[in-house]
């Protein structure tokens, strides 16, 4: 969706041209006691610092002005410091030619009127958008007219592609490589194995290893022990789901509540608990 700029909404007139250059884009720093805004033209600083004015509380019936460096602070009523501010302060601000390439600025309006009039003759009276080329970017939003996007092409059947994996040839065999040699099975190799080397010494006598310490079981629970590891099969999916959704097994009976665990170190506790009672430094009956 596409977007063009809207009717000439500018009038570059030398009475016109103030106006225009307290709405370009430049930093301006509040300098009112406390705030530390900046403020992207003069016309946006202007209302900021006059809603300063508008929040101002009176001390004893009295309104002092909070501008940084001001010789009169003290005014009678929130109107009378509104207009000083606006003579004392905001009139004062350095005021930039609008447009593009000169960087000339001027301390009064009347200062650009004439600035204007006498050097940009080529532009006076002429009717020019906000995104005029020859004009420096200005804060108010540019308006904007949104026009339709084209219409869809006339034909209905899109083009249908055929997307194919290449093909990979494998690189050509050396001349020089010899033939594959089949490989041996596995069950010669392990026959080769029980051949006696023929390097083998005979010097020295082969020293049998004690016998193993058997554990010693009583007589009642000796029994043959099974050593073997079984592996279970896994169950299927639906077993293995069937067994996730099965409750968990309760113990029976219940444990009791009474039955509080011992802790590691109670053994050690209850010893020198006694030893402290035999002494006679702390009561064993219970009371303080």
């Amino acid at each position: 969706m596409s977007e063009v700029a809207g009717p000439s909404d500018l009038l570059l007139s030398p009475h016109e041209i103030p106006n225009i250059a307290h709405h370009i884009i430049k930093p301006m720093p509040c300098e009112w006691e406390g705030c530390s805004i900046i403020l992207n033209s003069c016309y946006n600083l202007t209302q900021h610092t006059l809603r300063h004015c508008d929040r101002i509380s009176s001390i004893e019936g009295q309104y002092h002005c909070r501008y940084l460096r001001c010789a009169g602070r003290v005014h009678a009523t929130k109107d009378a410091l509104k207009a000083h501010v606006d003579l004392s302060h905001l009139s004062r601000l350095d005021i930039s030619c609008p447009i593009r390439d000169c960087e000339q600025g001027f301390s009064r309006a009347s200062q650009l009127e004439s600035h204007f009039e006498v050097n940009h003759k080529d532009l006076v009276a002429r009717h020019v958008t906000r995104t005029f080329e020859q004009l420096v970017p200005t804060a108010p939003p540019v308006r904007r007219v949104i026009t339709p996007p084209p219409p869809l092409p006339s034909q209905r059947e899109l083009h249908c592609w055929h997307f194919a994996a290449p093909t990979i040839s494998l690189p050509p065999r050396h001349k020089s490589r010899s033939p594959l040699v089949p490989v041996e099975p596995t069950s010669r190799k392990w026959s080769r194995l029980e051949v006696p080397d023929a390097d083998d010494d005979n010097d020295n006598p082969v020293i049998p290893l004690d016998d193993l310490i058997h554990p010693m079981f009583p007589l009642r629970a000796r029994k043959e022990i099974d050593l073997r590891v079984q592996r279970k099969s896994p169950g299927s999916l639906s077993e293995n789901f069937q067994r996730l959704s099965c409750p968990q097994s309760m113990p029976h009976p219940l444990p009791r509540d009474d039955r509080v665990p011992r802790t590691i170190g109670f053994s050690i506790f209850t010893q020198k608990f006694e030893k402290l009672v035999e002494d006679g430094v702390v009561n064993g009956s219970g009371h303080a």
